[in-house]
């Protein structure tokens, strides 16, 4: 019983958590932002989001091979993705900065 209300907890968190960055990706589609780094940013956080509030219902109809098997290494990917592509935006980022200090 307390491992369905942690699951039911968890996924109502990660629902509303994941309304965040959907309302960031719906209002920049709309702007023309000057890069789109933090748009796929966002949307790597949503799609971690997603599989996180899917393996906790999962969890909470006690699937363990879909919660446990598929989603838990599949939101581990997607953190990894998120980590990955943020560590070289930020790269990116500090490159263009010093070309600029440079060119100046």
């Amino acid at each position: 019983m307390i491992q369905i209300t942690y699951h039911f907890i968890d996924a109502i968190f990660y629902f509303a958590a994941f309304a965040v960055p959907i309302y960031f990706i719906a209002k920049s589609r709309h702007q023309k932002i000057g890069s789109d780094l933090l748009l796929k940013l966002m949307i790597l956080l949503a799609s971690f989001m997603v599989i996180q509030f899917i393996y906790h219902v999962a969890g909470m109809f006690d699937l363990m091979i879909l919660s446990k098997g598929i989603h838990e290494p599949l939101s581990a990917m997607a953190m990894a993705m998120f980590a990955i592509y943020y560590f070289f935006s930020i790269k990116k980022i500090k490159m263009g900065e010093k070309e600029e200090r440079a060119s100046e």
